[in-house]
């Protein structure tokens, strides 16, 4: 908790990347399942295919022995229908093969769960009195000026932050120390950070890059398919993802 509202320093400390993979699911993981259309396609063509065969054969049958059917025509009437069950084994096997690449997608989705994830962005959730941000340097700053500022955009608590070259862990207690917000414990949800570095020549630093991070609580795929983590009320898309950190105990 910072005591000097004034010259108010945060727990900062260098953000490591880690991708291992969690022992087990901290939360449930839902996913769409693509229906077996093949099985429906094989099941009427095979009925389609009966009643070629007891039309032909009818045919055959009552056909005038002046003026028999061209063999020809009815051959690739046949040779037709097997290209089509063909067709159909080649569909049930990519079926198989894309249902078999989402089962691996999902697994990748449950690796996240419970992990702090960074994304492009800025944005932070307080939860129990606890939120993280991350922003990152291009070069070692003389001077970092941090502020974080509600949903409404007002800002409600700043103070300095770490100089060091790379990427940054902000750790703040929800408590503010700007203007109605000073000394408050504020509620939990969503907040954003702004950082400004000045650097060794007493310039403005430009090429700071803030991060949205959070704790992954559920994953699951869209309507197209994309496989989405949720970090508090966010849903950021996975290939978006671009470090995953294990959240410090305590």
């Amino acid at each position: 908790m910072v005591t000097d509202a004034t010259t108010a320093s945060l727990l900062n400390q260098a953000a490591g990347v880690n991708n291992a993979t969690p022992n087990r699911a901290l939360d449930s993981l839902s996913a769409e399942k693509n229906p077996a259309k093949s099985e429906t396609d094989r099941a009427r063509i095979a009925d389609d295919f009966q009643q070629f065969l007891l039309l032909l054969t009818t045919q055959l049958e009552n056909q005038d022995p002046t003026e028999p059917l061209d063999t020809n025509e009815f051959t690739a009437q046949l040779v037709q229908f097997a290209g089509v069950e063909q067709q159909l084994a080649t569909n049930s096997n990519l079926e198989k093969m894309i249902n078999l690449a989402q089962q691996s997608r999902i697994e990748s989705g449950v690796a996240y769960i419970g992990k702090a994830i960074d994304s492009e962005g800025n944005a932070g959730f307080l939860v129990n009195n606890r939120a993280a941000f991350v922003y990152e340097l291009p070069n070692t700053a003389k001077e970092v000026r941090v502020s974080i500022m509600n949903e409404s955009n007002q800002v409600v608590f700043s103070g300095t932050g770490s100089t060091i070259r790379g990427k940054n862990l902000v750790s703040w207690d929800g408590v503010g120390n700007i203007g109605a917000a000073n000394g408050r414990q504020l509620p939990s949800g969503l907040y954003y950070i702004s950082v400004r570095a000045t650097g060794q020549d007493g310039k403005e630093m430009t090429g700071t890059k803030t991060y949205t991070t959070g704790r992954v609580t559920a994953a699951n795929f869209d309507k197209d398919g994309n496989l989405n983590l949720e970090v508090g009320t966010l849903s950021i898309p996975a290939d978006k993802v671009l470090a995953v950190r294990e959240i410090p105990n305590g």
